[in-house]
Order: structure tokens, then sequence, then C-alpha cells
């Protein structure tokens, strides 16, 4: 019985892939949060928002993961001319904050799931409508 029992929690444990972060940047407000804000309603809801992880453990262990979270492999909705990400449609009024160089930033953080995953930020600097993140 003890055989069967390890074996069937081996098995259980191959099968989990990954476990998929629920969290979301709120200051300053990330792109897919920032359309439930009342003073960016233009900017379309994102209602899962809080789920980015850019395509889970199994697209981003080779390194290549999508800029602003979403999936390499996939449709970038959060990033530069995306769904979410309107500053080419709307300019300077879609951008949730802006610093200056060197500047100090306090950021706020809103778990909704522990998941014991981790959050990597990273700034672009964009200087026109045409531009796109590279990193």
């Amino acid at each position: 019985m003890k055989v069967v029992t390890s074996l069937g929690l081996t098995i259980a444990a191959l099968l989990v892939q990954q476990a998929d972060a629920h969290g979301r940047l709120l200051v300053p407000p990330h792109r897919g949060y920032i359309g439930k804000l009342p003073e960016f309603s233009f900017i379309p809801k994102d209602y899962s928002d809080h789920g980015l992880n850019a395509g889970g453990i199994s697209q981003t262990s080779g390194g290549q993961h999508g800029i602003c979270g979403d999936p390499y492999s996939g449709v970038r909705d959060h990033e530069t001319g995306g769904m979410y990400g309107t500053f080419p449609t709307n300019g300077a009024k879609a951008i949730g904050g802006c610093y200056a160089p060197g500047a100090t930033v306090d950021i706020q953080i809103q778990i909704t799931a522990n998941h014991k995953g981790f959050f990597e930020f990273g700034l672009c600097k964009l200087n026109g409508k045409a531009d796109k993140e590279t990193e």
C-alpha cells in the first residue's frame, strides 16, 4: 500500500508543471491595471491583470519572455501598441508614472495569491510613439 501511495504522489508531482503568479503593480499602475482607474477609463480594462507571468515557467525557462509580462510566443497585449499599451494612440495621458533619471521610486504591489514567486522590474524609456520596449 505504501508503494502505491508513493507512486501516486510521485505521478501527481510530475503532472504539476507550473504555479501561476497572482499579483499586480499598483503604484505606478502597470498597463494591465491602469484601465481600472477612473482617470484612465479610456484604456480597456484587463480583468486578468493579476496573472501576468510571461507565459509561465515552461515558456520562460529558455530565457525568452514577453517584455511586459505577456508570453513570448503569444499576443503581446501589454507592450506598446497592444490592447493595454495605448501610448501610441493616447500619448502621454496613457502613462501612469514618469520619473526623472536617478530618482527614487516608491512602488506598491498587491499580492492576490502567494505562490512563492517573485517580481522582476525593468524601466524603459520611450522617446516617441513609434518606440518599442527592448528589454
